[in-house]
């Protein structure tokens, strides 16, 4: 398997992959909640997910990472900040448009129904997602009040989980949380640089 993409990984959360209107798709729901995920991915990775007032917040870690990655996403903008918290070292924090395939804005985000299924205890509905031409789909498995705790999909022509929940937790969080912390300076970084950064390739 290809080596992580942690961008992707931290996007990938957000469910929109440049999906494309299907027969018989169906809005996907978005979080009507507050909540907390602990997720495992692959290669070890683990993510924490939170959600407040349309406001995600995606914390990675990750034995190639040094320190914790994390995504600070508004739901109706179209841009993430990514922080980089290595001990040490100056956080660094970079502010970009959501590449194309990652369009949280988008409004074309419709799955079609497909089942149910149980994920960390918690009742779910099944949504396949097709995504761009000659691309596999995304199967989700995803909460009546929009909660992600499950995502599949085919890489390097192998059934793959990316995201799978472990723990949730409903209950208010904190809102300064979701916002990049008091004297961390926040760099605009073109969407076509982001493969500069590491743990950013595409």
């Amino acid at each position: 398997m290809r080596s992580l993409d942690i961008a992707a990984l931290l996007l990938g959360v957000g469910m929109s992959l440049d999906v494309l209107s299907a027969a018989a798709a169906e809005p996907l729901p978005l979080p009507a909640v507050d909540y907390r995920v602990r997720a495992k991915a692959p290669q070890g990775s683990e993510i924490d997910v939170a959600h407040h007032e349309g406001r995600l917040r995606m914390d990675v870690r990750n034995e190639t990472l040094i320190g914790t990655m994390t995504g600070l996403v508004d739901l109706g903008q179209s841009e993430v900040i990514f922080i980089v918290d290595v001990p040490g070292m100056d956080t660094l924090a970079v502010r970009t448009a959501l590449p194309p395939g990652y369009s949280f804005a988008d409004a074309a985000r419709e799955g079609t129904r497909a089942g149910t299924d149980k994920v960390a205890g918690e009742a779910c509905d099944l949504w396949r997602i097709d995504v761009k031409a000659g691309k596999p789909p995304l199967d989700s498995c995803i909460t009546s009040d929009g909660i992600v705790l499950r995502t599949s999909t085919v890489i390097d022509g192998k059934p793959t989980v990316v995201f799978e929940a472990l723990e949730l937790a409903r209950g208010a969080q904190d809102p300064a949380r979701f916002a990049v912390p008091k004297g961390v300076k926040v760099t605009k970084l073109p969407a076509s640089m982001l493969g500069l950064l590491p743990g950013f390739g595409r």
